[in-house]
């Protein structure tokens, strides 16, 4: 699969190297704030990479107001340790997560004083993960192996006191149960349940991303905290949901699940997966999918599939589009009404966007049924954009200089 060795390659390549930059945070919108301890200071943390130094982790920047204006990475943000990051926002903690490959990983937990200024408050170490998620007063975290050892190792983590409280194993031979391996995308809490959609793959030397199923999309429902399996359930309509690192999943405000996948199996040139692209329904009272409901989203955009969506609420969505399932192509955003089937393409964003693969690592939806704010990187620079939902519009915000913003996410102090 070209798109998935195209991104292993990436991480093979990352290597940290000594720090250059100062561990101040701070900007200049910061400083509005200053002097307010009675006032509960509200931020947008971007992590963006540094195009000086590539290859080297992220810079998280804290920022008041991302509409417009300037921010840069000279002399300015919180370097992460170690090479490769991931981040989760929960219960107004900013997480970072270190890729650490074949080494172990680590978990650095950050909060936001009365003053805006974000802090690290604790740090621990953990296996290298590649799913995780929040969920009740937790976060979950999977190392999902590619080939060798069966076992995926999965750990709980308590927001309150950023500690691992529980933790175990699955076996994701027995699970995907079919003579390949359950190889996890994401996780998402519906109701009180932890549904985790997977992928089956070989996961054998030569073939870790081949799979004889390449039409079938699996999640797996476990009971929380126990994580005791309940049961997987199956649609045959399209894909696998979401991706390596991609959380496909999403659950509405009616409690009903959206998800949506690419149905981009590739093996020598070849495209797998027969069925389209689309968005499939996870019903959020049987726990199953919804067999009267499946939108062919290459039928509807003319050839287009999803590579990425972020939730707006209110059944819109902003997804990331692509044209081509083998190699890098046009890229276009476009929102998606999952309850009347419609959709726009986002008007007032550059030509010439970059497929940044791994570097996109989440984006911030004020889950008002319209706003999300994405990084977008051309030629002319790493912007965010303020999408619109409803108009589908989009319009240019915050330029961050010296960087690609690879993640926008929002915090408060307490």
């Amino acid at each position: 699969m070209k798109k998935y060795l195209r991104s292993l390659l990436v991480l093979g390549l990352v290597a940290s190297i000594a720090s250059c930059s100062s561990d101040d945070n701070s900007t200049p919108k910061d400083e509005t704030n200053e002097g307010g301890e009675n006032q509960k200071a509200e931020r947008f943390i971007i992590a963006a990479s540094s195009l000086e130094h590539t290859g080297i982790a992220d810079y998280l920047l804290t920022v008041e107001d991302i509409d417009k204006g300037v921010v840069t990475l000279k002399n300015n943000g919180i370097e992460q340790d170690g090479a490769y990051r991931y981040y989760l926002t929960a219960k107004n903690k900013f997480y970072s997560l270190l890729y650490g490959q074949g080494s172990p990983g680590a978990v650095t937990a950050y909060a936001l004083n009365k003053n805006g200024k974000l802090q690290k408050t604790n740090n621990f170490v953990t296996e290298t993960v590649q799913v995780y998620g929040a969920i009740d007063n937790d976060f979950v975290m999977w190392k999902i192996p590619r080939s060798g050892v069966e076992i995926a190792p999965w750990y709980i983590v308590n927001t309150d006191s950023d500690a691992i409280v529980k933790q175990g194993v699955i076996n994701t031979v027995e699970l995907a149960n079919n003579g390949e391996r359950a190889h996890f995308s994401g996780l998402t809490q519906m109701g009180n349940k932890l549904v985790a959609p997977y992928f089956s793959m070989r996961g054998i030397e030569g073939d870790v991303w081949g799979t004889s199923f390449p039409n079938t999309a699996w999640a797996a429902v476990y009971e929380y905290p126990s994580m005791k399996l309940e049961k997987v359930i199956k649609s045959d309509k399209s894909s696998y949901i979401g991706g390596y690192f991609k959380n496909g999943l999403v659950q509405d405000e009616k409690g009903d699940g959206y998800a949506f996948s690419s149905a981009n199996v590739t093996d020598k040139g070849k495209v797998l997966t027969k069925n389209p692209s689309g968005i499939l329904k996870i019903d959020g009272k049987t726990l199953e999918f919804d067999n009267t409901y499946f939108w062919d989203i290459e039928k509807a955009t003319n050839g287009y599939f999803v590579n990425n969506f972020i939730y707006a609420g209110k059944g819109n969505f902003i997804a990331r589009l692509e044209n081509n399932k083998l190699e890098e192509g046009d890229v276009r955003y476009a929102t998606l009404n999952v309850y009347n089937k419609t959709f726009k393409w986002v008007d007032g964003l550059p030509s010439g966007i970059k497929d940044l693969g791994f570097a996109d690592k989440g984006n911030y939806s004020a889950m008002d049924g319209k706003t999300v704010y994405v990084g977008i990187t051309t030629k002319e620079g790493s912007f965010i954009y303020k999408m619109d939902a409803e108009t589908a519009t989009a319009t240019r915000g915050v330029k961050v200089e010296g960087g690609t913003i690879t993640a926008i996410t929002k915090v408060a102090s307490k």
